[in-house]
């Protein structure tokens, strides 16, 4: 009998721990932004990723962690990287020349946003084939439940985002004043 009850107490055990665990990766964490800006300078487009902390605690974006309630922007750059072409965390606030800005959400477990991390982290490369819109495209995918096609040219990726219902201005990036990081310039 002693065996039956301590075998019976280790299952419930380990089936609590593994209800705990899941619970914990399906609690809602972020909202993820795919964005499309217009520069005013240029008339080309860029797309990057913009992702806001709904939980009371700080997360990891990448290589940042990002405060309870607060935001963070990442995108790929060539030569409007301050340090060179690579990946940047906050430097969408920074560039003054984006006149309009277009975005989907879709929130994100914890579950997902590790995986959309993981993307993030080992990614920090910029050429003209896998630029700004491969990144956000591919860290996209890697969490939300709708994917976004990479078709090279990021004005194909604000058709696709409003054919989707994408909102105007849902965001004032220059209101931030967050420090810019490359990739590189963050722990690992």
């Amino acid at each position: 009998m002693k065996k039956f009850i301590a075998t019976t107490l280790a299952v419930l055990m380990l089936f609590s721990v593994m209800v705990f665990t899941a619970a914990a990766e399906d609690e809602i964490v972020a909202r993820m932004w795919f964005c499309s800006e217009i520069s005013k300078k240029t008339g080309i487009g860029h797309t990057f990723l913009y992702f806001q902390n709904l939980t009371d605690h700080p997360i990891k974006v990448g290589r940042y962690e990002v405060a309870p309630y607060e935001d963070v922007s990442v995108g790929t750059f060539g030569t409007e990287g301050p340090r060179g072409g690579g990946l940047y965390y906050n430097n969408e606030q920074d560039l003054t020349h984006y006149r309009s800005l277009l975005g989907v959400s879709e929130e994100l477990t914890a579950g997902e946003l590790q995986s959309v991390t993981d993307k993030i982290k080992n990614y920090s490369h910029w050429d003209v084939f896998k630029n700004c819109y491969y990144f956000a495209s591919m860290g996209w995918n890697a969490g939300a439940d709708n994917d976004i096609p990479f078709l090279l040219i990021p004005g194909f990726a604000r058709l696709i985002m409003q054919i989707r219902g994408a909102q105007k201005n849902f965001v004032d990036l220059f209101s931030q004043n967050d420090p810019v990081y490359k990739q590189s310039e963050l722990p690992g």
